[in-house]
């Protein structure tokens, strides 16, 4: 069975890739039924199917997690506008894509942006221990990171562009980097994609979700958190 690229929506098989476009072209709104299923396939529903359980639930248990240290905290960047995955794939083919121009990438959407600032200001009440805090180099992630935390820096590492899938030094840098220990007692921040995360790891991550992994075993989900969890979290803190 075919499985798509999640860092590279459209290196699909012709036909496919055709009928992803038409829809594209044809849908007006991501609030019909159609785009829903183009959501869905950017959220890599398929791979979801497959992922392990959680080692840590609940938002005590959470909590505890994160206040004892020693963990990833990866996020995938908000909701996104699904009507502009076509012009930054033309951007690509033309040669205009430009990690530095946002506006030759999709971007978020307001009612991510509203979701995010929900989100990061309920995690910044959580009083998580960071050692360091990373993002992608993409608009749609460092935008993302900035409602979360001040000052994350921006890497090649967790921007991809497709790489990871396709090259395997790029795909053990990124497994690499995925695998830093953090400091005693403090985590690690970092706001990324679903592709990257998908291709290091083979799991599946939602826009706006977080997952919490132990770089000592990327084989294994200590936790997974949605958007409106933190709150629950921050008011568990220890």
């Amino acid at each position: 069975m075919y499985r798509p690229n999640p860092l590279a929506p459209f290196s699909l098989p012709s036909a496919r890739a055709g009928a992803l476009l038409l829809l594209t072209l044809l849908l007006g709104s991501c609030g019909t039924k159609d785009n829903v299923s183009l959501r869905q396939q950017i959220n890599f529903q398929e791979a979801a199917t497959q992922d392990p359980k959680p080692l840590v639930s609940g938002a005590q248990a959470i909590a505890q997690t994160l206040a004892r240290g020693g963990y990833i905290i990866y996020l995938r960047h908000g909701r996104t506008q699904y009507d502009q995955i076509e012009m930054e794939r033309n951007n690509r083919l033309a040669g205009k894509f430009d990690l530095a121009q946002c506006d030759t990438q999709r971007q978020l959407s307001d009612a991510g942006r509203a979701e995010l600032k929900v989100a990061g200001g309920q995690f910044r009440l959580t009083g998580v221990p960071l050692e360091k805090s990373y993002s992608s180099r993409y608009c749609r992630a460092t935008e993302s990171a900035g409602f979360f935390v001040d000052g994350a820096q921006a890497t090649n590492n967790l921007s991809g562009e497709g790489d990871v899938g396709k090259d395997p030094a790029q795909k053990a840098r990124t497994i690499a980097f995925l695998t830093q220990r953090p400091a005693p007692g403090k985590n690690i921040f970092m706001m990324a994609h679903g592709g990257i995360f998908w291709e290091a790891t083979g799991f599946s991550i939602e826009e706006a979700n977080a997952v919490v992994l132990d770089p000592n075993n990327l084989k294994v989900i200590v936790a997974r958190i949605g958007p409106y969890e933190w709150g629950a979290v921050a008011q568990a803190r220890p």
